[in-house]
Formats: C-alpha cells, structure tokens, sequence
C-alpha cells in the first residue's frame, strides 16, 4: 500500500509524528513525507526507506525577515502550506497513486489539499488529531467557547472529520469530545497516545557529575516554552523552597515565553537555581532526564491543556522518575494518584509542598514510580498503540 503523510512540521525531528511515520512504514513500505522546510534543509531526502518532501513557508520564502509568532504570517503560511502540499500531491500521485493520506493537525485545514484525491480517486483520508482546534484557539486567544473564532474552529473541525475516513486522536478524553460534537461512529476513531517507541528512543544513563550537579535535588521540565505550560509556578516554588533543601531546576526546551520566564528568574535572583538549555537532542534530553529526582507536568488550567496527555509524561515514566503534574482531567484519567503525584495547577504552594514530600520520602517515591511503570506496561507502550495504528489503517483499506 502506498502511503503519503502531510504535517506542518519539521521532519523527521518531530519525534511524534516520526514515530507513527515509522511504523507505518514498517508495515506498509512505500510512504512519503509532505513536510516543512527549515532553513540549510534539502528539498527532498531519504531517511530509513521513507522519502521526504520538504516544502518552504513563507518565512523562508522572505529569508525569515517575518515574524513567525504574527498570527497573520502563520494563517498565510498555512493557506501556502496547503497549496504546494496540494500542488506536489498532484505531481506524486501520477506515478504513486497513493491509497491513503495521512493528515496530522495542527492546522485541520490542510486536509483540503487532500480532498480532491477522496473525491476524484477514493483515495482514503485519516485525520490525525494531535490537538483540538476548538480548545486550543480557546486558550490561544483567551477566549470562550462563544467567541467568534472558536466558533470557527469548530465549524473547521467538523469539516475535516466529515471528509475523513478514520480518526486518530491522543488520548480517550479526545476521543469523547470528538463524539460529543460530531455524528459519527465510534469505531471511526482510533486512540494513539504519545507513548516514545523505545526502538528510536534509547534511554541514556549517567550520573548527576556528568552535568556538574552533584549534591543538587535536581527538577526538571521539558518541552515548549509557552506561559500555558505553567513554568512560572515552578519558579515560584523554587523560591519557597530554595533555602530548604539543594534544589535545581533544569528547563529543557525553548518557545515564545521564553525570555518572559528569564525576566521572573532574574527579578527574584533564583539564576544559582534554575537553568535553561535550550533545544537539546534526542540522547541529552535522555541523560538529563536520567539524573533528574522529579520531573514535572505544570500546565496552567486551560481548555487546551485540561484535555492533553503530553508525550513528556511516558518519557518520565519510561526512565522510571516520579513525576508531578497539574490535576488535569486527560492525565487523571491516564494515571492515578498513586502512579503520579497531582497538585493544584497554579498553586505554587501545592507545588512545592510536592516537592518537598517528594525530598523526604524516597521510599514512597520508589513505590509511586513502579506503579507508574506497571500501567505503562500493561496499557500504554508503543507495540499496544502500534497495534492502534494498524487497525486505524485496516478499517479504511
């Protein structure tokens, strides 16, 4: 069967969306990648059997003189993201003539380059859903749900399920909001959680020396770095905390708040206490994460982080690290209060009371972790959504 995948992204440095690419080409073999295109990048390259098409966005058109956070840059960049995917579908399906279309959102949109192929060739479409465009134009913009633009996102959203043969979405509190909104049948949607596949993702291990860190109780978050993740909780806890117990909190990653998170840790003087990185590979995140005591979920309470079940948490629990996190509805459905340790989210005290527990019983943190680990085990490793994925692929073949 052949395959060809669209997602407005970066490949293959997206490791979620690398990892599903994986496995459908270890099943299916022939498979293409329509992709953006970052700046010193080849047009088209093979990687592991898969080729990938690598389309420039505006921004690279104009030599990244644009701002990429201007919202009305990145709606351009969606609508000539659509258009050259459409334009090289095209081009492709003369000599590929792809059975499936595998869309990733965000945005929901892009699936009208694929269209035409269901129309004119039955060409099956799946939709996968990463985010919910509602919830996440919701807190995106600060709106509710009767905000005009939310409106419009949902209206979106059930343009592309309508025209998509099967749906994958990340997690069961996904799969019911979808249902809650759409008629369609339940057996149309597919669950594949943002578990790592552990044949791509290799844990390192080292020791705390490695990154000058002995003696420190090190905490540690990784991922974009967005106001809605809930990082300035974090500082404030590190600051009720810093002259009880040698704590050092490691951030991973960058984003659009980044400097407005520097600003807080230079105000309040906790730079001796908190580091940034920066973007980082593949096996440093894994080493960081090997030496880290805690690692935390911290998200803010917002309609787009109430429903996810971020990929950072099975990464936490697959190098058997205790992890806090934000009492949030899709990761209290996925784990349980003794799996992982919830706090209030906001509520820089609940966090740091956390920590400190987490400081004064290692015992107790030891069981909290291995019964994160039997859940991963018996629920939620990659083989089992793999599974997942194949018989997302079966039902529309």
């Amino acid at each position: 069967m052949k395959v060809c995948i669209l997602m407005y992204r970066p490949a293959p440095q997206d490791f979620r969306r690398l990892v599903v690419t994986n496995s459908i080409y270890k099943r299916y073999k022939n498979v293409s990648v329509l992709c953006t295109k970052q700046k010193g990048q080849e047009k088209k390259v093979t990687i592991s059997g898969v080729c990938y098409y690598r389309l420039p966005l505006l921004s690279n058109i104009r030599n990244n003189m644009v701002n990429r956070n201007n919202i009305v840059i990145k709606l351009f960049n969606f609508i000539f993201f659509t258009i050259l995917s459409f334009t090289t579908l095209s081009l492709l399906y003369i000599k590929k003539r792809y059975q499936v279309i595998h869309v990733h959102n965000p945005p929901d949109f892009i699936i009208l380059a694929a269209i035409p192929f269901k129309i004119f060739f039955n060409t099956k479409i799946v939709l996968d859903l990463h985010d919910m465009l509602p919830e996440a134009v919701s807190s995106n913009f600060g709106v509710d749900e009767n905000h005009i633009f939310v409106k419009i996102a949902r209206l979106i959203e059930r343009f592309a399920i309508k025209y998509s043969d099967a749906i994958i979405c990340t997690n069961n509190y996904d799969k019911k909001i979808i249902l809650s909104r759409n008629n369609i049948s339940p057996e149309k949607i597919f669950v594949v959680m943002n578990t790592p596949d552990l044949k791509l993702f290799e844990i390192e291990h080292v020791k705390k020396e490695f990154f000058g860190l002995e003696n420190k109780f090190v905490i540690l978050f990784e991922g974009t770095i967005w106001k809605r993740r809930g990082i300035q909780t974090v500082i404030e806890a590190i600051e009720k905390l810093k002259d009880k117990i040698p704590i050092y909190f490691v951030i991973l990653g960058d984003g659009p708040d980044l400097d407005y998170l520097k600003s807080i840790v230079n105000d309040k003087n906790l730079n001796a206490f908190i580091e940034f990185t920066g973007w980082i590979d593949l096996k440093t995140l894994s080493k960081y994460i090997s030496i880290s005591d805690v690692c935390l979920i911290p998200f803010l309470k917002t309609r787009v982080n109430e429903r996810g079940v971020p990929n950072k948490l099975f990464e936490y629990i697959v190098h058997e690290k205790p992890v806090i996190a934000s009492k949030l509805t899709g990761m209290s459905l996925t784990f349980f209060d003794d799996e992982v340790l919830f706090f209030e989210p906001g509520n820089a005290n609940d966090l740091a009371e956390k920590i400190l527990w987490c400081y004064q019983n290692p015992k107790e943190i030891k069981k909290l972790v291995e019964n994160a680990k039997q859940r991963y085990k018996k629920e939620y490793t990659w083989d089992k959504m793999e599974m997942e994925l194949y018989a997302c692929y079966e039902s529309v073949i």
